[in-house]
């Protein structure tokens, strides 16, 4: 823009050089060349100095009595400038500068006898006619020039609201990006910590079951170790599931299915005590509620073996109806485990999640049991919407 600005300047310095050897225009003119350069060079970056400085080049050639000429170029130039990046301010002062060149017309060039005035087609008729069409082609010039320059103004606010819009939508969907990565990573982070942390806690269970094993009966070593052997395959299983983000499939016994009796199981082979009963007829729920109800019972599993008193049993109670599945595991927790160990960490506040995304309940309760805390996790998994028909499945236990 500014060579372009540069260019426009260096033109009508030449055509100034010209117009004065030739002796076209008295040498006066340089005053008011000089101001009209100046406009024309800051016209971009000093919008309200360029104007002025337009005005004092007019102002230069009506003190010296001059007729109209190639500057007026320049004042049509700057006066689109103006309105085109000037303040709304400035806009409304080249309004006026529109209102006062067409007055000057009229009342100046006519008594001037301009050229401008002696090459009017209509040469006959009313002089005040004459006059008023004058004015009104000079005001037409001028005015069209503003108008031009406020479209122009229009245009380029609208490409540029365009532009905004564009960029705040990709940075919406950079945005969008961000979360949905983020939540991914937190979905992964709550799958591992509910696969790995239900696993391991089985195994340490086990292992320390091992101490109390007799000496003399080895197959009952080998029963475990293989039972610590499989809980880990499974747990491979489960962790490469969860970090292929595919559908379960039972290959060789390592594999995710939805299989809560498995569970269970595998608690019941660690040593401890179970309590677990199973009221009306298991549905299938959907796969993401299923999915859900599986990681919400290994999570409080994983829970209460971490901090059940082990001379009382864990309560689980699975409840079927033809909408939900309600899930229930209850068991004491040791003197020694205080309350805030109980809900710390992440596996409750994983559990809630799960079951608020899908629309289910989640309740945790602590409470007093003579000398001793009861702990409870409850959980309500609904049918997924638009499974209008449960379909039932042996499997899922």
């Amino acid at each position: 823009m500014l060579l372009v600005d540069l260019g426009l300047a260096a033109l009508l310095a030449v055509i100034g050089l010209w117009a004065t050897a030739t002796a076209f225009v008295p040498r006066v003119t340089w005053v008011a060349l000089g101001f009209m350069l100046l406009a024309v060079l800051l016209r971009r970056l000093l919008p309200p100095t360029a104007l002025g400085l337009a005005w004092l080049s007019t102002i230069a050639q009506l003190g010296a009595g001059l007729d109209v000429s190639f500057l007026q170029i320049g004042t049509v130039i700057v006066l689109y400038t103006s309105v085109s990046y000037g303040k709304r301010w400035l806009q409304y002062l080249a309004a006026a500068s529109t209102i006062a060149g067409s007055l000057i017309a009229v009342f100046y060039l006519i008594p001037l006898y301009s050229w401008t005035w002696q090459y009017l087609p209509w040469q006959t008729g009313p002089s005040l006619a004459r006059v008023i069409i004058f004015g009104l082609l000079s005001f037409t010039v001028l005015g069209g020039t503003w108008l031009i320059g406020l479209g122009t103004r229009r245009v380029r606010r609208l490409a540029g609201l365009q532009i905004a819009q564009a960029a705040a939508e990709d940075e919406a969907r950079r945005s969008a990006a961000l979360v949905a990565l983020e939540r991914e990573k937190a979905d992964l982070a709550r799958d591992v910590h509910d696969v790995v942390g239900h696993s391991l806690a089985v195994i340490i269970a086990q292992s320390d079951s091992i101490r109390f094993l007799d000496d003399s009966d080895p197959a009952a070593l080998r029963r475990t170790v293989a039972t610590i052997a499989e809980t880990a395959r499974r747990s491979l299983g489960e962790v490469r599931q969860v970090l292929t983000n595919i559908e379960a499939v039972d290959t060789n016994g390592i594999g995710v299915v939805p299989d809560l009796d498995q569970l269970l199981r595998n608690v019941a082979s660690s040593g401890a005590t179970l309590d677990s009963t199973i009221t009306g007829k298991p549905i299938y729920l959907g796969p993401t509620a299923m999915d859900t109800a599986h990681r919400v019972l290994q999570e409080a599993l994983t829970n209460a073996l971490k901090f059940s008193d082990r001379s009382t049993a864990i309560v689980v109670n699975r409840r079927w109806s033809e909408t939900s599945l309600d899930l229930m595991v209850r068991n004491h927790v040791t003197s020694e485990v205080r309350v805030a160990e109980l809900s710390g960490g992440s596996g409750i506040p994983g559990m809630r999640a799960r079951v608020d995304a899908i629309g289910g309940q989640f309740e945790i309760v602590v409470a007093p049991d003579g000398d001793r805390t009861l702990f409870t996790t409850a959980a309500r998994i609904p049918l997924e919407s638009g499974r209008t028909q449960p379909v039932p499945v042996g499997a899922i236990r």
